[in-house]
């Protein structure tokens, strides 16, 4: 029996291998049921409470107004209410929070502490995969282990371009030659910087330590990259953003229409093992969305100060959102993965925003809902509030992370996990 990690030796060096296709069947006893995905999806002024949280717990709730088009994933569902960063603030900084759960100014002398429950997951599940997490849309949410913002991708061309289009023999060379260039000006850099530690006070030398953590983390990126340059990328049909053979079909590519071709691409790119960990922002800003009915931009919208025909405009947006994520759940139910399961299955996905209520900029009451993933779905579960806080939104990434086979008992904030409620 083969280990599942396949590894190339010589001059003493052990170099891992991607996954190959051909080999999976050989190497792969792991279809036991366990989750070996995670998808979030981050709307980033949230969901208009009043719309989007039941009023009954348990399974026989009524499916609230924004969320009706959910329906048909009731039983793949779970809906919470009260789930919080704790001592997280307002403003609009508190959706760049969502997977953290830690503020900037709270913790600029340990900046690893910014690192994102997706990107530890990158590192757990990434290993195997072109791309250890795909981030598109908006940004803002994915942080590194050094403290930084990954930026995102919102294109579609682009984005099937990177995940299925083969470069040419002369633009892999020149992509190899400036990569060997980029590791060789790293290692001058890191030589440098350990010369000069040894002349540093303590204080400095952990400032030092955070910036070699930043050149650790490129060193990686590149030498993966290179790993990769000759493998060929998977087929796939330019359909999902060419309108297939129909000429008098139009794909529209702009935001919001191309939503819908962003979740195509996120099947396609977990279908094919492309990557194992996606993060999709949905932008805010003030955009006037092209939707009838709407009057007054997005952001604009998000402050209605209750009056109902903005809270009736807001609801179109919201609802497009959540009509939206109902089909790429249905397209993740539909589609199996390389070991024929479901991919909805085999994919903890995740709905969720930092910003609680937008009218106020409140990160409290945070809209989350997680799908799939082999979890005890189909409930809403409604947890008490402490004066200003409710439950620890990180306690349910315990429990994702520990579904996913990370190892951790604690991540950010958490003081426990919801396993008795999902696993």
């Amino acid at each position: 029996m083969f280990k599942r990690r396949q590894f190339l030796q010589g001059l003493g060096v052990s170099i891992a291998l991607p996954a190959f296709a051909s080999l999976r069947a050989a190497t792969d006893n792991t279809t036991d049921g366990r989750a070996k995905r995670f998808v979030c999806v981050a709307p980033n002024y949230g969901m208009n409470p009043g719309g989007f949280f039941p009023q009954e717990t348990g399974a026989s709730y009524q499916m609230p107004r924004l969320l009706t088009s959910l329906e048909p994933h009731r039983n793949d569902l779970t809906i919470f209410t009260n789930l919080d960063h704790p001592g997280v603030g307002g403003g609009h900084g508190c959706s760049n929070t969502l997977l953290n759960g830690v503020e900037m100014k709270d913790v600029r002398d340990q900046p690893q502490k910014l690192l994102s429950m997706d990107q530890v997951l990158a590192e757990q599940l990434g290993q195997t995969t072109r791309f250890p997490s795909l981030l598109l849309g908006s940004g803002g949410i994915s942080w590194s282990r050094a403290g930084i913002t990954l930026p995102t991708d919102s294109d579609p061309t682009r984005v099937f371009t990177r995940l299925f289009v083969n470069d040419n023999p002369r633009t892999k060379l020149r992509t190899r030659q400036f990569l060997d260039e980029d590791a060789s000006i790293l290692d001058v850099v890191r030589r440098d910087a350990k010369r000069l530690n040894a002349r540093l006070a303590k204080a400095d030398q952990q400032k030092l330590e955070q910036y070699l953590t930043s050149i650790r983390e490129v060193e990686v990126k590149l030498a993966r990259q290179a790993e990769w340059i000759n493998i060929a990328k998977p087929d796939a049909s330019e359909d999902v953003i060419r309108g297939g053979d129909n000429d008098d079909t139009i794909v529209d590519l702009e935001y919001p229409y191309n939503t819908s071709v962003m979740y195509d691409l996120m099947v396609l790119a977990l279908q094919t093992d492309s990557t194992n960990v996606i993060c999709y922002g949905h932008p805010g800003g003030n955009r006037m969305f092209p939707f009838d009915g709407i009057t007054l931009g997005y952001h604009s919208l998000t402050h209605h100060g209750k009056r109902p025909e903005l809270l009736n405009e807001l609801a179109i947006i919201e609802s497009f959102y959540a009509a939206q994520f109902s089909r790429f759940l249905t397209k993740l139910k539909d589609t199996p993965d390389s070991d024929g399961q479901s991919l909805l299955d085999s994919t903890v996905v995740m709905f969720g925003s930092g910003m609680g209520n937008a009218s106020a900029h409140s990160s409290r009451n945070l809209p989350v809902m997680v799908a799939g993933g082999g979890f005890r779905n189909g409930s809403h579960h409604r947890f008490e509030r402490h004066g200003r806080d409710g439950r620890a939104l990180s306690d349910l990434y315990v429990t994702i992370l520990q579904q996913l086979g990370v190892e951790t008992d604690t991540f950010s904030t958490s003081t426990n996990n919801l396993n008795h409620l999902l696993t």
